[in-house]
């Protein structure tokens, strides 16, 4: 499997915009042709960041998946236009598995699901918060990990990466992470 983690960071202030538009118009047009594993925003660290997960069969798959979604002309000419005129810079991050649980395993197994577009009165965040760390190794506290990648083409590469479920995660060792993130799924996001 390829998994890839992108990274938007948008302009101060246009985070709850963007995702509400996503919500509204824009999920139902992804999620039609790309497999959706995880949807959220920064709480800590680097602010004005949303990262989403997606996973894939290997590059053949992603490359056949991202060219359907290119032929989406509600994607290209409606969704696209008005919400990346927030999006200040992207970047993304292709990861391989060290370790999954059954509940990352399960989203994979879903994770062609067409997600419906959401009302404006369904709440645009989950609850819980989960957090997100980027290390050289792996933490001590990967235990109560969703999932530990290993990063393989992007910044620092053979780095690891690591995902935490709610409450889980929320403080490591001091210096143990090059980054370490609180995250808020979004209400839709399967992790």
């Amino acid at each position: 499997m390829l998994y890839e983690l992108r990274t938007y960071r948008l302009q101060p202030g246009t985070a709850p915009r963007y995702l509400d538009l996503l919500r509204r118009e824009g999920l139902p047009l992804v999620t039609r042709h790309l497999p959706l594993l995880g949807y959220w925003m920064t709480e800590t660290g680097r602010l004005n960041v949303i990262h989403h997960l997606w996973a894939y069969e290997d590059w053949n798959d992603r490359a056949a998946c991202r060219a359907s979604l290119g032929t989406e002309k509600a994607w290209g000419e409606g969704f696209i236009p008005r919400a990346f005129v927030d999006v200040v810079a992207q970047e993304n991050l292709f990861l391989v598995t060290e370790r999954t649980t059954p509940v990352f395993d399960a989203a994979v197994a879903s994770r062609r699901t067409e997600h419906p577009a959401e009302s404006p009165e369904t709440p645009l965040f989950s609850a819980d918060c989960g957090a997100l760390a980027l290390s050289d190794a792996p933490l001590a506290e990967d235990a109560d990990a969703i999932a530990v990648f290993r990063v393989q083409s992007g910044q620092r590469p053979g780095s690891v990466l690591t995902l935490w479920p709610a409450r889980a995660g929320l403080q490591i060792a001091p210096g143990a992470a090059a980054w370490h993130e609180i995250i808020r799924p979004l209400g839709f996001s399967p992790l």
